[in-house]
C-alpha cells in the first residue's frame, strides 16, 4: 500500500466503559487524551475515551440505546466486546483510497474531515472485512505538512457513526470486497495447504 505509515489506533467495543477505563489508565498504564459523549444521532448513540501509551492509541465504545439499539450494542451483541476497527495511517488517504477503490474495496461512506486543535483529521472507513464479521478498516490521515492532528474530531466520529446506522437500519450486509468475485482454486473455505 502506497504511504502505510503505521496503525493509529485500535477501537474497542466494551460493555462498562468505565470499568474499561480503569482497566487501561490504572492497571495498563495509558493516559486519556480524548472523549465525548453521547455521539450520534437522536435515534442511538455512543460515549468513547481514547487512551494512549507511548505511541499506542486505543478507542473505547460504549453504546448509549435510544429509540433503537445503538450499532456498539449490536455489534457486542453479535461478536462479543472486543476489537471493532484497525484504523491504518497514511500520508495521502485520497490516494490510498483510490487506489482501494481500484481493487474493489468498498467504503461505508465518503471521507470525513475535520479538525482536533492541533491539526487536520482525514478519516474513511470500509465495511466489514470478511463474511459474518463485524471488524472493519480506518484509513487515517494526521499529517498535513506542519500540522498534525493528535487527538479525534467530534464530527467525524459522528459522521461515520451515522453511516454505520444507516446500514444497521436498512439491515445491510456488506464486506469491503465482493468475495463472490474472488478466483478461488477448489472449493469455498478450504485452507491452503
Amino acid at each position: 500500500m502506497k504511504g502505510a505509515m503505521g496503525i493509529d489506533h485500535i477501537t474497542l467495543c466494551v460493555e462498562n466503559l468505565e470499568a474499561a477505563e480503569y482497566l487501561f489508565t490504572k492497571i495498563l498504564g495509558f493516559e486519556v487524551i480524548w472523549s465525548a459523549r453521547d455521539v450520534g444521532s437522536e435515534k442511538s448513540s455512543m460515549d468513547t475515551i481514547v487512551v494512549q501509551r507511548g505511541d499506542a492509541k486505543v478507542a473505547l465504545m460504549q453504546g448509549r440505546d435510544k429509540t433503537v439499539k445503538s450499532q456498539i450494542t449490536e455489534f457486542i451483541e453479535k461478536y462479543g466486546e472486543g476489537i471493532q476497527h484497525v484504523a491504518i495511517e497514511v500520508d495521502d488517504i485520497e490516494a490510498v483510497s483510490r487506489e482501494w477503490e481500484e481493487h474493489g474495496v468498498k467504503f461505508s461512506g465518503p471521507l470525513k474531515e475535520g479538525r482536533d486543535g492541533c491539526g487536520p483529521l482525514k478519516q474513511r472507513f470500509t465495511y466489514p472485512l470478511f463474511p459474518g464479521s463485524g471488524v472493519f478498516l480506518e484509513l487515517t490521515q494526521r499529517r498535513h505538512g506542519k500540522e498534525q492532528a493528535k487527538t479525534f474530531v467530534r464530527g467525524t466520529v459522528e459522521s461515520l457513526y451515522k453511516d454505520i446506522e444507516r446500514d444497521q437500519l436498512k439491515e445491510v450486509e456488506q464486506t469491503i470486497i465482493d468475495y463472490d468475485a474472488i478466483p478461488m482454486k477448489g472449493r469455498r473455505g478450504k485452507r491452503a495447504s
